[in-house]
């Protein structure tokens, strides 16, 4: 007999149906006809296992609902065995059949696989890797695959049942809050299993490290660096000593949806405010950054990080001219700096399913794709993203000038405007360097952003050693 899906048992037979009927497909939903093979089914299989897990309804197909009980058994039976015949290691998965009504009308059936999140690297028969991104099966490249392996170790840190945790450990507010957003019936334990924040050891139900991070009291008990450190400084740079210009500095701790929020309220007070004319038409007072801007930079990094790696936390500065989020680890996956725009991959995927339900931020690739478009529509230079060695940055330019300056200089040119928003001034050889072209080229630019009146240059001669480059003091020209 068929193992129930728990997500579907747990939901009202109609809002069942909805689920794999009526809700569009995303990163954890995919339709598919009755006619697919058996071939097909488990390369959905493969590529929802290797990403975040998730469902595939067999039976509803461009907005019909053709069901399956025309199909024969031979047919089930194959979408049965996919796994075993078609997926190597054989994924992980649950299989049902729930009750519709089809399009014309006649009782039928829909086939419902629930497929788990796993640890390891699933291929197909034939050795070929897919992804599930967004609301598509990606079949990975070589380079892609190995990448996959690389990460797949530590997708698993926040599956981890936490050591001789509790639910009582848990903020009951928040998980009642959690099992509502996820309308869901039963048993509060059945619903933070189906979504993988606890699971059942014998008797006792015990909280998964993600469970314990979204939904804990204080999680900082058993991680004690996954807080987000707040740091409010005068001017547009870092100084020490007798020159510190630090003005406020707050470590946010608790669950992550508490530092989320916590941060939210306080960052609102602290980034500068602009006045704009809002959607319906209406000029209204919002901080300079746009709001949804730095607050998916602040989920995607709490969302995003390694929390297996001690000694670091998530850190928010907030500058005169700019807000910097950084976040432990590198970015996850098949993430790179030149597809981030496009490309997602949760490092840590229960975190990202609970964040995702609670209605925080879009996720990597959506809405970081959103954070471009409200910084432009802002008149604001795009988003700037750095990696280091165990890091990622983000930099949000608060400056319309700077805005004004990319918009004339090649494209991909936002690491020269955010040095030369940070520095305050950049000589011709770094300049180069930032631009990646030729001297000659860069100093006609250069010349050309004088000549606008947006830069100046200092020095006795473009060819002084001592020479650089600054916006200009007196302001753009008419």
């Amino acid at each position: 007999m068929d193992e129930k899906i728990a997500q579907l048992r747990l939901l009202p037979s109609d809002d069942a149906v909805g689920l794999v009927v009526r809700r569009p497909e995303d990163q954890w939903l995919d339709r598919t006809s009755a006619k697919s093979d058996a071939r097909h089914i488990a390369d959905m299989m493969v590529g929802f296992a290797n990403a975040e897990g998730g469902i595939i309804a067999i039976g509803v197909h461009s907005g019909r609902i053709e069901g399956v009980r025309r199909v024969g058994a031979s047919r089930m039976n194959d979408w049965r065995q996919a796994a075993i015949d078609f997926t190597q290691p054989p994924v992980r998965h649950r299989f049902e059949c729930m009750p519709c009504v089809n399009d014309e009308g006649e009782a039928d059936e829909i086939a419902v696989i629930e497929v788990e999140a796993s640890e390891r690297v699933h291929t197909n028969a034939k050795g070929q890797v897919y992804l599930r991104v967004g609301d598509e099966n990606r079949r990975l490249g070589a380079r892609e695959v190995q990448e996959l392996f690389y990460d797949k170790g530590e997708s698993t840190f926040d599956g981890a049942v936490v050591r001789d945790g509790k639910l009582v450990e848990l903020d009951s507010d928040l998980v009642d809050r959690y099992v509502h957003s996820v309308r869901a019936r039963g048993a509060v334990d059945e619903v933070l299993i189906a979504r993988g924040l606890a699971v059942a050891q014998g008797s006792v139900i015990q909280p998964t490290t993600a469970g314990l991070l979204v939904l804990g009291k204080t999680p900082q008990v058993v991680l004690p660096e996954a807080l987000v450190r707040l740091l409010r400084y005068r001017g547009s740079s870092r100084e020490t000593g007798t020159r510190a210009n630090v003005v406020a500095d707050r470590r946010i701790e608790g669950g992550v949806v508490n530092q989320i929020n916590a941060a939210r309220r306080i960052l609102r007070r602290w980034i500068p405010r602009a006045i704009r004319l809002g959607d319906e038409g209406r000029f209204v007072t919002t901080t300079l950054i746009p709001e949804f801007v730095w607050l998916e930079a602040l989920v995607n990094a709490v969302t995003h990080r390694s929390y297996s790696l001690g000694g670091d936390h998530v850190r928010l500065e907030v500058f005169d001219d700019r807000v910097e989020v950084t976040s432990p680890g590198r970015l996850p996956g098949l993430v790179r700096l030149e597809n981030i725009r496009s490309t997602r991959f949760a490092r840590n995927p229960r975190i990202a399913r609970a964040l995702s339900d609670l209605g925080y931020g879009r996720e990597l690739g959506e809405g970081v794709n959103r954070m471009f478009e409200e910084m432009s529509r802002a008149g604001l230079p795009d988003p700037v993203y750095e990696q280091g060695p165990s890091s990622v940055r983000v930099i949000l330019l608060a400056d319309p000038l700077a805005r004004r300056i990319l918009d004339r200089l090649p494209t991909g040119s936002e690491r020269f405007i955010e040095y030369l928003s940070r520095m305050s001034r950049v000589t011709t050889t770094e300049a180069v360097d930032l631009l990646g072209l030729s001297r000659p080229t860069v100093l006609r630019h250069l010349q050309q952003l004088a000549e606008h009146g947006l830069i100046e240059h200092v020095g006795t001669s473009l060819k002084d050693p001592r020479g650089y480059w600054r916006v200009r003091q007196t302001g753009p020209s008419a």
